[in-house]
């Protein structure tokens, strides 16, 4: 499951779980681009890492423009891309679909379809002309079954979803693989900061996440088109 010197593209490297993954990623010897939507928000992850192996991106991910510059940033320094994980997203729920108006659904859109969709997009480009590459999406088990008040970010992360086993099957002859993860909520400050009363030693880890990840970028995997469920205890 070695990522050993793999380009890995990650975005939402500043939130909770993506700098979990971004230091796992880093101890296992990928080459790392990370992304945010502000240079500040990920230089202070690059620093810490202290390495020529950490590259800082600033880009709004859910344009086309965004997406191609974090992708020939990728290639102006390291040469190829290897590995994207479409760690960047956002949740919204509480109200039911009579009450709710368009910006509800347009912002679970924009911050977890189109980032995705955009990045994926540019990123399997240069994956094609190699001949190789990996590709994760998160997802949630909202995209599986729909719950009263959430239909904005179930419909998201469902086309996230969709997104998946489409492009799957487009680029499996390429030895490109894609997959999806679908994680129940994950134990970071931000949720534990939402829910202050709910019990966190039953939330997925973002360790475990990060584990699940590094499987999903192995040479020798056999799996695409895939939604594959996490759930904490």
């Amino acid at each position: 499951m070695s990522v050993e010197n793999k380009v890995t593209i990650i975005t939402g490297a500043s939130g909770g779980l993506g700098q979990t993954v971004s230091q796992v990623f880093f101890e296992a010897g990928a080459k790392l681009v990370l992304v945010g939507s502000r240079l500040e928000s990920v230089q202070p992850l690059v620093d810490t890492l202290q390495s020529d192996r950490a590259l800082p991106v600033a880009a709004n991910l859910a344009s086309a423009e965004g997406a191609e510059a974090v992708v020939q940033a990728t290639l102006d320094t390291f040469g190829r891309v290897d590995v994207l994980l479409n760690l960047a997203g956002g949740f919204t729920g509480g109200t039911p679909v009579h009450e709710s108006d368009d910006d509800d659904l347009y912002k679970m859109l924009e911050i977890n379809l189109w980032t995705t969709y955009q990045m994926s997009r540019a990123a399997v480009k240069p994956m094609i002309e190699q001949n190789w590459g990996r590709i994760i999406n998160t997802g949630s088990h909202d995209a599986l079954k729909g719950r009263a008040k959430f239909s904005a970010y179930a419909i998201s992360k469902a086309a996230v979803l969709r997104l998946t086993e489409s492009m799957a099957d487009e680029v499996k002859s390429h030895n490109i693989l894609i997959n999806a993860i679908l994680p129940s909520i994950i134990d970071t400050e931000a949720n534990r900061r939402s829910m202050p009363k709910a019990d966190y030693s039953k939330w997925l880890k973002p360790q475990t996440i990060a584990n699940t990840l590094l499987f999903l970028c192995s040479e020798d995997l056999a799996i695409s088109g895939a939604a594959i469920l996490l759930q904490g205890v």
